[in-house]
Parts: C-alpha cells; structure tokens; sequence
C-alpha cells in the first residue's frame, strides 16, 4: 500500500504548480500522469503577470523569464477590406500590461512542454515528490458516501495495479475529469458559433510583437515565442476546416500573409494539415469545486473560452492557492476537508468573473457583421484612451487583482476620455490589488473581511 499525504490526479501544469508547492513544504505528493509524450492538443503558453509572480514565490521564475518571451503589450488591427481587395487599417489599439504595479509588467510567451518541464525539474529535487508517468486513475477501492470521504484509490502504474492512500485527492487531469465524475459534479457549458485553428511557425527575428487583426469576418492572432517561432490563431466557421483541407494548405497560409505581410513565406513551413490543431471552443463551470476530502482544480473546474488566454493561467493560480492552503492545514494540523471550502472560497468567484471575461471577448468577434465590427471599434477606442478603462481590463486579464466594472464605466464609454481624478484613480487602483490576505486568507484574523472587497 503505497501511502501519501496528497494525490494529485493529472500532471498538467495545475497539478504540477500545486505540486511543487507542496513538496517544498515537505508535504508528500504522488502526481498521477497519464501522457507519456505531449499530445498535439494546444493547452496555453502565454503567461500572465499573476502567473509569473507565483512562480516567483516559489523560485523559479528566473529560469520561466529565460525560457520564454516577453509581450509588455498587446498590438490590435482593426481592417477594413477596400474595393480592390485590399486590406486598410481603421483602427489601431495598444494595450499595454506596463500600466500595472506589479514585478512582471508583461505577458510572456513559453512552449506549454517546456513551461512543465521546468516545474518538474524544479519538484525533482524534493525528496516528497513522486511522479508516475505514463499512470491511470482507475476508480476509488474505498469511499465513505455518507462522509464524503476518498480514502484510497487504484492507480494503474508500470504493468500493474497499485492502490494508494491519501489524505486528500485532487483531480487537475483537464475538462473529461474521472475525479470530478466521482464527485458527481456535473458541468454547465456553453457553446460557440466558431472554432479555431492552431499551429506554431518560423518568424522573422524583427516579428518580436503580439498582433491581433480583425475585420469584420476574420480574426487572425500572432503571438512570437522563443526562438524565433510563433503561435498562430485562427477564427473560422464551423464547416469551415473541412473545406479549407479539400482546397488545400494555401486557404490556410493566405490570411496571415494578407493581414501581416512581413510573414510572407513563412506559414509555408507547415506542410501538413495535421500539424495544424482544430480547437472548438467551449466554457464550462460547475457549482463546487470540493467534495469532501477530494477536490479540482483548472480545466477539471472551469474551461474558458480560449480569447483572452485564460486557461492556463487559472490552472496555475488553483495550484498555488490549493497549494498554500495545504500547507497550512498540514502545518496546523487542521486536517478537516472542510478547511477546503476556504480554496473555493478565494478561487470560484475569480475564475467565474475571467470566464464571464473571456465570454465577452469571444462574443466581440463571433458575428461577422460590419455593425458588430463598428461597435467593437467604438469600444476598444473607448478602452485604449480612457486611463480608468485601460486600466481596469489589463488590471481584470493580469490576475493580480480585480477592479469590478461599474455604471460609471458607461458614463466613461460616452463621456470625455480625460474627465477623471488621477490622485482619486491611482489611490483606489492600489486598493485594487489583491493582497495576500485575498490570496492566502487563512493565514491572517479576519479572513471573512479580508476577502470583501472581492
């Protein structure tokens, strides 16, 4: 009987950030993966501020920042098509991340491998990490219904069947969780009128910028990774994919050499459509993310829809904070699974409110009409040029705090873009951060109010 103070079901770089939490606070872990080699499913690579301060605390963010490449702010096209084809820009917009207070004013851009190699490197070197690759979560041996209780789980590991005991199970293995089935928690999704296609590509060493180009029938994202590669998105129709491959690799080179000409040539380098990932987006939640003494955490919890590059980074910000109240109830001593419902309570009410976010963007591109186009124009402008605004989304996206939008948020989207009291803004902005008594409040008196202005 194998024994370990936490199971953690899925090696995903939710599980493996929860992971190296714990192992670093002398807490066993056994992480269950699956995957014995990376699959072709895209699972995030930008990286936002929040995420990299988290890494920080746990030491290893010069490594992160050396692997990866930094994006201190994001380009967004706004084109017209004119009558002889050709594309005119009507609206550029800046977004940019060094308006927040924060040690990382940037998003950055890291292979989703090689971000999971790092962590893993890193949780090598405590003697409390156990890692199983390639392993299975099978089924629970013993629960106790009436309590809520996992008590020990079969895993199968290295040609055999292998029963473990924990303390607590923690189901990190993506949006088909066999954890969250064994809760019987069952999803709330949404679905989308688009999809998306996927692939990385060769750049030029000068294409060192994120750019998002959208018409009004088209979007196109760009985003330069390390060694002079970038990760390409596309929006398409659903139907779409299929006609594009009867055509041929071309409908897909096309878009990006017209809305960005300087990578003429370069799309060219994928020679197969199935080097390209056709991903269709959905957004699920669920009501609770704990059952007892078993709990989950990233995509097993919450998909978002992939707009605003939120997946990855509430996997991560899960792991942490499980992470950190782990450490505490084992260090306490306070081992009652109800100590769990605190996670929730720090975590559900953020990635609902990022999910209803990425929601929101997706339904800005997802009908193709000139009216919508002109209206997310009028938006974005509104955004870009009010200091309020402009703050508030980089504030909202970066996951280091929270600034709710308002009814006076209208009068701004109307009103002058320099109306406002910068001495009154840049006091309330710092309030909006989110301290570590919002992170970690078990650690602090108090904590129901120290959560209150979430």
């Amino acid at each position: 009987m194998e024994k370990y103070d936490v199971v953690i079901i899925g090696g995903g770089i939710g599980g493996l950030t929860l992971a190296l939490k714990l192992v670093q606070a002398d807490v066993r872990v056994l992480v269950v993966e699956k995957a014995k080699q990376p699959g072709k499913i895209y699972k995030g690579e930008l990286l936002q501020p929040k995420s990299l301060e988290i890494f920080k605390e746990m030491g290893i963010a010069y490594q992160i920042v050396e692997a990866s490449f930094s994006l201190p702010t994001i380009h967004t096209y706004e084109m017209t098509e004119k009558k002889d084809g050709t594309l005119k820009e009507e609206l550029y917009i800046p977004l940019h991340y060094n308006r927040l207070s924060s040690p990382f004013p940037e998003a950055r851009m890291i292979p989703h491998e090689k971000l999971k190699e790092l962590v893993i490197r890193e949780a090598e070197k405590y003697p409390a990490f156990t890692y199983w690759n390639p392993a299975t979560f099978q089924t629970f041996t013993v629960k106790d219904e009436w309590n809520k209780r996992f008590e020990k789980a079969k895993i199968a590991y290295d040609g055999e069947e292998v029963e473990v005991e924990a303390h607590f199970f923690v189901g990190a293995e993506g949006r088909s969780s066999l954890l969250r089935k064994a809760m019987n928690e069952h999803v709330i999704t949404t679905q989308y009128n688009h999809q998306f296609l996927t692939v990385t590509f060769p750049r030029p060493k000068d294409f060192t910028q994120a750019k998002m180009y959208a018409s009004h029938d088209s979007f196109i994202g760009l985003f330069p990774l390390p060694e002079d590669q970038v990760r390409s998105v596309m929006l398409i129709k659903p139907g779409q994919y299929k006609e594009m491959k009867k055509k041929g690799l071309h409908t897909f080179y096309k878009p990006f050499e017209r809305f960005e000409p300087g990578l003429k040539g370069y799309p060219e380098n994928i020679q197969s459509w199935k080097e390209i990932q056709l991903m269709i987006p959905i957004r699920h939640n669920i009501p609770n993310y704990v059952k007892g003494n078993a709990v989950i955490i990233g995509d097993a919890a919450h998909t978002v829809h992939p707009m605003a590059g939120e997946g990855m980074n509430l996997a991560i910000q899960d792991g942490a904070v499980l992470g950190e109240l782990f450490v505490w109830m084992f260090k306490e001593g306070r081992l009652h699974p109800a100590n769990l419902r605190k996670f929730e309570k720090v975590r559900k009410k953020r990635a609902d409110r990022l999910s209803r976010l990425s929601h929101l963007s997706a339904l800005a591109y997802s009908w193709p009409y000139k009216w919508v186009q002109r209206g997310r124009m009028f938006a974005l402008k509104r955004l870009e040029r009010h200091p309020v605004l402009h703050y508030k989304h980089m504030l909202n996206i970066s996951g280091i705090g929270w600034w709710p939008y308002s009814a006076l948020d209208g009068l701004r989207f109307l009103g002058p873009g320099q109306v406002f009291s910068r001495k009154r803004f840049e006091k309330k902005s710092e309030k909006m951060l989110f301290s570590n008594k919002n992170d970690y409040p078990w650690y602090f008196k108090n904590e129901e109010r120290s959560q209150s202005k979430e």
